[in-house]
């Protein structure tokens, strides 16, 4: 699955962006920003510049999206967006599914 997300975005980045082209990211910290560091050497052989800009929350990242001072950001999942497209009446689409991480809960005995 991991060789699937790192060439999706890849493929994604390189069709998005033209040679000697700046793209400029939003993305949480782990682990999107660092599948985005690990991807940043071969875009980077395909003339394009990729700037990572970490959040550490998920509101800001749309909202510098819908500002235009990001490209796009990497971290979201459908009913998210939706939400947000509708709380906040901005129209923010999704280019690809972004995979979503295991979620384990840990208790305490009691």
């Amino acid at each position: 699955m991991k060789k699937t997300v790192i060439a999706g975005l890849l493929a994604l980045f390189s069709l998005s962006a033209t040679a000697n082209e700046t793209l400029v990211v939003g993305a949480t910290p782990v682990p999107h920003a660092e599948i985005l560091e690990f991807v940043k050497p071969e875009l980077a052989k395909e003339g394009v510049d990729l700037k990572i800009k970490v959040f550490n929350d998920f509101i800001q990242p749309n909202q510098q999206l819908a500002e235009k001072n990001l490209d796009a950001n990497y971290y979201q999942y459908r009913p998210f967006l939706d939400d947000y497209n509708k709380t906040r009446h901005t129209n923010l689409v999704p280019v690809v599914g972004v995979h979503i991480e295991p979620f384990w809960c840990l208790f305490d005995a009691i």
